[in-house]
């Protein structure tokens, strides 16, 4: 995605197109899962950019609130991704810290379960653990 491109979405949300907006945009669009903002950090600091952790988090909420990203918590870290229409749940190894999202998730059976008992679900955080392959030395299966 290019720079002109990230502006204008970014001001399309009224805010303004910081460079290190820009980036930090740049490195949660091209993730293909969420991002803690000490991941995204390593990744600016990799593109020998000069960015602190403060800058990463104070941009990364503000993206939240504007409705561009949103944000998870997984093992009580947050985590952030650009905002899809769907929303995300995600497998943690509890010895790597590897991800992987859980592609299919039932809450709309819950949710038709809890409206017959007059119950209305306004969010939900489905939070995952266990040993990937990799941990469990299975790699290859």
């Amino acid at each position: 995605m290019i720079n002109q491109e990230i502006k204008s979405i970014l001001n399309l949300h009224n805010i303004k197109a910081t460079w290190q907006r820009i980036e930090i945009y740049k490195v949660l669009n091209s993730s293909n899962q969420c991002l803690s903002a000490d991941e995204i950090l390593n990744m600016l600091k990799n593109k020998n950019l000069k960015i602190d952790l403060a800058t990463v988090y104070r941009n990364l909420e503000l993206f939240v609130q504007n409705g561009i990203a949103v944000k998870s918590i997984i093992n009580r870290k947050h985590f952030f991704e650009i905002k899809k229409n769907e929303h995300h749940h995600y497998f943690v190894c509890i010895k790597c810290n590897a991800k992987a999202e859980i592609v299919d998730c039932k809450i709309n059976l819950i949710e038709e379960e809890l409206n017959q008992k007059n119950f209305k679900i306004l969010d939900h955080n489905l939070e995952v653990y266990g040993i990937c392959n990799k941990c469990c030395g299975r790699e290859n299966e």
